[in-house]
């Protein structure tokens, strides 16, 4: 099942007609038979106290559940460990998002299932979902708005998919590059003072034997780059391309007003070449050479 908004049918006043009933009649319908809460307006905390109770049952002993709208997170871990991951990683990257980039905050619950191992994570997640083939590190369910973590690897993967779990209703049509690119550059990043900022990681090594080797990925064709190649043969460098664009604007002190720019005009430049270019004063091919100029200043040890 996939999202849905939660927009009214406009009809000069008229009551909706039947056909719009039996839309949300099966929608609701479908969420029901998925597990997932089904909101109105201002229902969230509502729906949160629902997914909670729900998530007890389905996980039973051992498991510490806690409601904190818009966020269900449950784990297997002490409860002093549960409430650091909540307070220093979950609310402190959410509410540096929320504050630097993303104006709509989720209007459905957000469940965070944090396992203490990967023998509990691989174990839950076929339990819960009957998934097996899963990352090492963990994973995010856009239909189920689930994200399941083996937290014992860090919190860098955490983060990465919060990022796309907040990014998703701000900006549903973003293109798989800049999505991937936001997500991956705050999989190792700094929480000080309310903010957020991307840091140097290990996908630096990738990008840089690119750069020394002739090999970079043109940026023209970056920026068109689809969900197929994100997941085919380059995608390493894919990633590592694209995590180090979106680091070159934020120490540019461009992200921020690329995002929001990118979002506005989505519609009529789908791949972002058109508000890159405008944002930074440069073309693509300008820019990809001061990026390296720049990239190779960086070290990863």
């Amino acid at each position: 099942m996939g999202d849905f908004n939660n927009q009214q049918p406009t009809s000069n006043n008229q009551h909706p007609s039947w056909e719009w009933r039996l839309c949300l009649w099966l929608l609701a319908w479908g969420m029901f038979c998925a597990g997932l809460p089904v909101l109105g307006d201002g229902a969230v905390e509502a729906g949160c106290r629902e997914w909670a109770e729900k998530t007890e049952k389905e996980l039973g002993d051992g498991f510490i559940v806690v409601s904190d709208p818009p966020f269900v997170l449950a784990g297997d871990l002490s409860r002093a460990g549960l409430k650091r991951y909540q307070d220093h990683t979950v609310k402190a990257a959410s509410q540096a998002l929320w504050k630097k980039f993303f104006d709509k905050k989720p209007s459905k619950p957000v469940r965070i299932l944090l396992f203490n191992g990967e023998r509990s994570y691989r174990h839950n997640a076929k339990e819960l979902y009957g998934d097996d083939d899963v990352s090492h590190f963990g994973y995010f369910r856009p239909s189920d708005r689930t994200m399941l973590m083996n937290i014992a690897t860090g919190g860098g993967t955490l983060v990465h998919e919060l990022t796309h779990a907040l990014m998703e209703p701000d900006f549903p049509d973003c293109p798989v590059w800049f999505d991937e690119a936001m997500r991956s550059l705050f999989e190792q990043c700094s929480l000080a003072g309310g903010d957020i900022r991307g840091l140097v990681n290990w996908r630096y090594p990738e990008l840089r034997k690119a750069i020394d080797d002739g090999g970079l990925i043109p940026l023209a064709d970056l920026v068109k780059a689809n969900r197929f190649d994100f997941d085919g043969e380059k995608r390493g460098l894919l990633y590592a391309q694209s995590r180090y664009l979106a680091f070159y604007l934020q120490e540019k002190k461009l992200l921020s007003k690329f995002y929001r720019e990118f979002r506005k005009a989505q519609d009529r430049d789908p791949s972002g070449r058109k508000t890159l270019e405008r944002v930074t004063g440069k073309s693509l091919s300008e820019l990809q050479a001061d990026m390296v100029k720049w990239a190779k200043t960086l070290s990863w040890r």
